[in-house]
């Protein structure tokens, strides 16, 4: 069957205004695929509607402020946004800011005063939007195109920052995640200078978006807008004496509540936690000794922290992905707590148990880390294993962190192709055809690269020659790559895992 033109996401109760939406659609000719009977809250994701959905040309999603909290349309426009393939409207006005963190910086088309007229202006630009996208869609590949056969390059719009966002690492050709017998030896100081010319060429671009970040915090409440500046400030490292000033501010602003946390979607997120003492961290600068307590406060007894700042005796809430960002913020704070004691020692052993909640949850070797690890019905993440690996590496001694790197690199090999796996599909191919879902949202590349540089250094043959071609590819990822760098918090990400992998590569000596 030929894939669809476009699918339409809408909730159940929407159903009357999707339905005049598809017969206009219809009477134009489009391949629809319209689920009539939608899905039951609950029910598993039906494989017919999996399958149409990421076949789509265009997935059209109908949102309001109800329906883009349901699950499933959730979903189905994170799969078409990960795809570029997402026309989102909104069948009522939508605040921006209320909007799902994932869905933060998409545009979307108000269809609030459609009449149902073909000829109506906010319809005619909606189907402006799907033209562009079928005009601009290819097939997507088959079980055949998994491994490709040649080299091949990767083209990129610039982000949306301007032209000086449009960076790109150097042009090479990407053989997929499999090392060639035939491969030249990895020169880690030509690849480090090469991660080098991207880092200093971005540093303008994230410099621009901290301004911004910091001028956006100061009109607005919205936690998401200050999580993008703890992101950036941390990436940032020797922010302007002004800057840190506008920062504090905004510390104090948002964090000053009773709960000493960040509210985002009504819920005490810990990443944003977790990322205020990163920045402090890295400049090596006292946090709010309320943002540490409040921190140590959300951890479960038995080492983990879950999503939000509850400490729920749940495990299947406890999240590997947070649990590793903690471990990292408590590191990098511990030289700035040496004038409180007392806290720099609770936050040390808060730190040990979360190391030892990491160490009893490691997958088997060749297997990537589960993002909830005691929750069946979360699935396993390269992101989230590059993330644990970054935060056990300094945790353990020399053996335990060999085998640690070769573990994480053993589970990176396993997976598809560079130009199919690093960049921020959701549906990742593994080299034997089957696919799995990354549910983290976050793209992985940054975290990726990162943790291959910092594991390369401890490995020897046949893992040291996967890791080193694994880093070889890397150079073939742009950061102009809309998919990496939707939003500059997301930009921030990947920036600072080639900075960490272009320092690890530059320290080796070999």
């Amino acid at each position: 069957m030929r894939p669809y033109d476009i699918f339409i996401s809408y909730s159940r109760v929407d159903a009357d205004r999707a339905i005049q939406l598809r017969d206009l659609l219809l009477a134009r000719g489009h391949h629809v695929f319209f689920d009539a009977e939608g899905i039951d809250a609950g029910a598993e994701f039906p494989d017919v509607i999996d399958r149409a959905v990421k076949g789509a040309k265009v997935v059209l999603g109908c949102w309001t402020p109800a329906a883009i909290q349901r699950r499933w349309v959730r979903i189905e426009s994170r799969i078409g946004l990960d795809r570029g393939s997402l026309v989102a409207i909104a069948l009522e006005k939508i605040d921006p800011e209320a909007l799902p963190a994932e869905f933060y910086n998409v545009n979307v088309l108000d269809m609030s005063g459609f009449d149902g007229s073909e000829a109506h202006p906010a319809w005619q630009r909606v189907l402006v939007a799907i033209d562009r996208r079928l005009n601009k869609t290819t097939a997507a590949p088959t079980a055949d195109d998994i491994r490709p056969a040649g080299p091949k390059k990767r083209h990129f719009s610039p982000l949306a920052l301007g032209a000086a966002a449009a960076l790109a690492i150097a042009a090479v050709g990407g053989g997929g995640w499999y090392l060639a017998n035939s491969a030249p030896a990895f020169d880690h100081a030509s690849t480090a200078a090469s991660f080098d010319r991207t880092v200093k060429a971005t540093e303008p671009v994230m410099a621009n978006a901290l301004v911004s970040a910091l001028n956006d915090v100061e009109t607005t409440s919205n936690g998401k807008v200050f999580w993008a500046l703890a992101q950036l400030i941390a990436v940032e490292k020797s922010p302007s004496a002004e800057e840190l000033a506008r920062f504090e501010a905004a510390v104090t602003k948002f964090l000053g509540g009773d709960c000493r946390c960040v509210m985002v979607e009504g819920a005490p997120f810990t990443i944003v936690s977790t990322w205020t003492l990163t920045a402090y961290g890295v400049m090596n600068r006292a946090p709010p000794a309320s943002v540490v307590d409040a921190l140590l406060a959300a951890q479960n007894r038995e080492g983990w922290w879950s999503s939000t700042m509850d400490a729920a005796d749940r495990p299947d809430n406890a999240a590997t992905y947070i649990t590793a960002l903690a471990v990292i913020a408590l590191r990098d704070i511990d030289p700035a707590l040496k004038a409180d004691p007392a806290l720099q020692a609770r936050a040390k052993a808060a730190r040990a148990r979360a190391v030892e909640w990491l160490k009893k949850r490691r997958p088997k070797p060749g297997v990537n880390w589960a993002d909830y690890p005691d929750n069946s019905l979360r699935t396993e993440a390269p992101s989230v294993s590059a993330m644990a690996t970054l935060a056990l590496l300094p945790e353990v001694g020399p053996a335990e962190a060999k085998e640690i790197a070769e573990n994480y690199v053993a589970g990176i090999d396993k997976l598809s192709p560079v130009d199919q796996n690093i960049s921020n599909d959701v549906n990742v191919i593994r080299a034997g055809g089957d696919t799995y879902v990354d549910t983290y949202r976050h793209v992985p590349f940054g975290w990726e690269v990162y943790a291959l540089g910092k594991s390369y250094p401890l490995l020897t043959g046949d893992a040291a020659d996967k890791a080193a071609a694994l880093l070889d590819q890397a150079k073939a990822i742009s950061l102009s790559d809309p998919k990496l760098a939707r939003q500059d918090w997301m930009l921030a990400e990947q920036f600072l895992g080639l900075r960490g992998a272009r320092d690890a590569l530059s320290a080796k000596k070999r």
